[in-house]
């Protein structure tokens, strides 16, 4: 027993003893450079942020990449200036920032106060200069290279693109923001929105020691950040740029899209911006243009409704020939008005057509023609027709906020207005008038169905993204259950509205043959809207045009010239291409016209 206990003490005098001596080595042989790293030094974690997936059209253009820049960093515990008690204000002034912009982005850290925080991205070249110069004086201030977005071409594609944006507070606590940290870019509208789960890569970082200063000593290691994913698009840089100039300053929007699959190869609205201005910190101004009266964030496209006007008369006439209230043999008397009682349609032209034949009204556009047409089918037939080539419902494409227009029926206007329905609303919604909305989106859709024989496709602008090869952008085309008659006497009557004698015979080119529709839409607040709808080459359809333009005025005149500008980009050879001139190239209608 007395052995055990001498053992014991012999265990418990050696444990002391190295604890004794370790205690002294780290107190008094290495206790100066310990109190040192505790007192002046910290080990911190800097993020570097991965560049976002570039985004190329479909002939492997770049339409938005991620460039290098400087960015501005504070941990705000650490936020000193020698000489001055107000380090923010000092801060800002080196920047060229307000005190107060300043102040507000050291308080939105809230509980991160000894992390480094996103104060400036994309900071000038003077300030970081400025910075630099002063950093003697600076404490808790570093810059770093980060990768921010570009988009090389500016304001053209804006609305498919969209921008990648600071998130928000109210953005980091929604669930599919899991992983997000204040300061990180996310998408915000268009494709850097909708692709923002491949387009985000995975953040890196490095793990420093700096001193009391905030001042790197040493990189203790490294993660380097994984770069987002690319992504291509359907959109033909060619045509965009085609369409952005056709329609130049006016108001409205311009659909290229492939009838057999849907690709769209150019989706232009205007007024437009440049989303580059949402790299750094925007000025007042800025933000007054980008949320001004004309709404250049707004895309027209996909998002605004308009009456359709004469781009309808393909529904009614569809609806006509199927109930088989008409055929391409049958003959109308239009004497300048459609009369029920007292209330008159009145045609474009005051005299009236005379006696027409289908395909002559369908040419000259004759609303008498259409609005009997539409009393004999009726608005259920109508609507349901309406429904069938894709109006009045989103078109499921790729892009955000899409509008589902408005197809009216008597059930509708009984609960919106409590109103019954009235023969002339029939006639108005067979002119595109009254209650009806589209988007240029929806009509192009419309179109597309008489172009590839009647099926009904899927827009879409993500033609494929990087390491998915099973990614499908959009659903198979479905019939819309159209008799082959009527197709072909459909684009029969879309080929005479570009012929001779038709509202768009200002168009023709001897080089392809041009099937489509005018329309000029009456709408409150000014001139009528100018539309015009078709697709070429008429025999081979390969792509479908949609112009839009507000307050135009007559869309044979207005807005088919900018459609003839996207065909002859698209389909003759560049050396062939006219140039695009206002003055000059401007189309006139057809002296008869008046669509």
């Amino acid at each position: 027993m007395a052995q055990r206990l001498a053992i014991l003490r012999a265990l418990v005098v050696i444990v002391f003893a190295v604890v004794m001596v370790r205690l002294v080595q780290l107190q008094v042989v290495e206790g100066k450079q310990n109190r040192q790293l505790a007192d002046e030094n910290r080990i911190r974690i800097v993020r570097r942020l991965s560049p976002r997936g570039t985004i190329y059209d479909r002939h492997e253009r770049i339409l938005a990449t991620s460039r290098l820049a400087f960015s501005v960093r504070v941990v705000p515990e650490e936020l000193s200036m020698a000489g001055t008690d107000d380090a923010a204000a000092g801060l800002a002034r080196l920047l060229g920032l307000g005190g107060a912009e300043v102040r507000d982005a050291l308080d939105r850290a809230g509980a991160m106060q000894y992390e480094p925080m996103l104060l400036w991205r994309d900071a000038s070249f003077d300030a970081v200069a400025r910075l630099q110069e002063h950093s003697p004086y600076l404490s808790g201030v570093s810059v770093v290279a980060d990768a921010v977005r570009e988009y090389p071409h500016r304001s053209l594609a804006a609305h498919v693109l969209g921008y990648a944006r600071e998130i928000s507070a109210e953005e980091l606590t929604r669930p599919e923001n899991a992983g997000h940290q204040p300061g990180d870019l996310i998408g915000k509208a268009g494709v850097e929105r909708v692709a923002e789960h491949v387009l985000r890569g995975r953040d890196g970082g490095d793990q420093i020691e700096v001193d009391a200063r905030g001042r790197r000593v040493r990189t203790l290691g490294t993660v380097p950040p994984r770069p987002g994913r690319n992504v291509w698009l359907t959109l033909d840089l060619d045509l965009q740029r085609a369409a952005e100039e056709a329609l130049g300053g006016r108001a409205g929007a311009v659909v290229a899209m492939d009838p057999q699959t849907g690709e769209i190869l150019a989706l232009a609205s205007h007024p437009c911006y440049d989303p580059n201005l949402f790299v750094g910190a925007l000025t007042a101004d800025e933000w007054q243009l980008l949320s001004g009266p004309g709404h250049p964030q707004l895309d027209r496209a996909t998002t605004s409704r308009y009456p359709p006007g004469s781009v309808f008369k393909v529904i009614t006439a569809a609806a006509a020939l199927e109930t088989g209230r008409c055929d391409v043999h049958s003959l109308f008397h239009c004497n300048g008005a459609y009369r029920i009682g007292d209330w008159a349609l009145r045609c474009w032209r005051r005299n009236g057509h005379g006696t027409v034949s289908f395909l002559r009204g369908f040419a000259q556009s004759c609303n008498v023609m259409f609005a009997t047409l539409g009393q004999r089918v009726g608005p259920s037939a109508l609507a349901d027709m309406a429904g069938r080539f894709g109006l009045g419902q989103e078109c499921g494409v790729d892009l955000p906020d899409e509008s589902s227009g408005l197809v009216p029926t008597k059930e509708w206007k009984h609960r919106a207005r409590a109103e019954p329905w009235y023969p002339g609303d029939t006639c108005q919604m067979a002119i595109g008038q009254g209650d009806v909305l589209v988007t240029p989106l929806q009509v192009a859709r419309e179109f597309a169905v008489v172009a590839n024989g009647g099926y009904l496709v899927q827009p879409h602008v993500i033609a494929r993204i990087e390491a998915e090869y099973d990614y499908a952008p959009a659903a198979e085309a479905r019939p819309v259950g159209l008799r082959p008659e009527t197709v072909a006497v459909l684009r029969a009557g879309l080929e005479a509205v570009v012929a001779p004698g038709g509202t768009a015979t200002g168009i023709a080119t001897p080089s392809y043959a041009i099937a489509g529709k005018t329309g000029t839409a009456q709408a409150p607040g000014g001139d009528p809207h100018a539309w015009f709808a078709g697709y070429a080459p008429a025999d081979d359809p390969r792509l479908v045009v949609v112009v839009l333009i507000e307050h135009g005025g007559q869309g044979s005149s207005v807005a088919a010239p900018v459609a003839r500008h996207v065909l002859d980009t698209a389909l003759l050879p560049p050396a062939e291409r006219p140039a695009w001139t206002p003055e000059s190239t401007t189309l006139a209608a057809s002296p008869a016209a008046g669509d």
